[in-house]
């Protein structure tokens, strides 16, 4: 499996590809054992700088066989250091563990979608309706006011016939807000160094904490204008710095 750099990910994203991450879990943990190795994909990315997070969807069933204690939670992953979490946004709760519980961690890229709609270019939203005409699978990177990159899957692609606007609604789903800004990551982990150290003696602990969700959701225009979860209650528009809209390869 190829190795790639932070950089030559992200330049990847913001040309459509998918990010999964292949792993081979710690079997030395009770909870990993046998020894296997798994797969996610991870739909929804957040990119700053030259940091990002990547989560699943929040579809994972948190069980044990016989109990009825059981959680609907995502997972999260980074490039910022030995860190990686389970999400909940019923409860808000983040589970943050140690990435040393893998023996094995690799990130990897599927070039499954391709450009058709760029708002740096003069490109046609004709693109856009032919590819909604041909059932095609859509998401897309917007580049939001804070210059943070927004990756998210689109559930309705749409386009106004008589106005030549598109509209692409993403899939609703959440992730904790503090995944937007690096630097409260890093003060995090600089606060549990120990934890998150290679050498850390307990690779099966578990930090739990609570953050406000932010939501994935966002109604997207091709004339500049998008809102958010957020903007829904209040009636409020913003403007996005660049849109990019991909298709899949199918």
């Amino acid at each position: 499996m190829e190795i790639m750099t932070d950089k030559e990910i992200i330049d990847k994203l913001l040309n459509g590809a998918s990010l999964r991450t292949f792993m081979i879990p710690d079997e030395a943990i009770p909870s990993n054992y046998p020894e296997h190795i798994e797969t996610y994909d991870l739909p929804h990315v957040i990119i700053n700088g030259e940091y990002f997070w990547a989560k699943s969807e929040t579809r994972h069933l948190i069980h044990t066989l016989g109990s009825l204690d059981t959680g609907i939670v995502a997972f999260c992953y980074t490039n910022i250091d030995n860190i990686f979490g389970s999400y909940n946004p019923d409860t808000n709760g983040i589970r943050f563990m140690n990435k040393k519980r893998y023996k094995k961690h690799v990130w990897s890229l599927k070039g499954d979608y391709r450009l058709i709609w760029d708002s740096e270019k003069d490109d046609s939203t004709e693109y856009i309706k032919k590819a909604i005409e041909s059932c095609s699978k859509f998401k897309i990177a917007m580049l939001d006011s804070e210059d943070i990159w927004n990756i998210h899957p689109v559930d309705l692609p749409m386009y106004y016939t008589r106005e030549g606007i598109s509209e692409f609604k993403t899939v609703s789903d959440f992730y904790p807000i503090l995944f937007r800004y690096p630097h409260e990551i890093k003060k995090l982990i600089d606060q549990f160094s120990d934890f998150f150290s290679a050498e850390s003696a307990n690779k099966s602990k578990v930090l739990r904490f609570e953050y406000q969700k932010f939501p994935t959701f966002y109604s997207i225009r091709s004339d500049g204008t998008y809102y958010n979860g957020f903007d829904i209650p209040r009636k409020t528009t913003q403007k996005y710095k660049r849109l990019k809209v991909f298709v899949d390869n199918v």
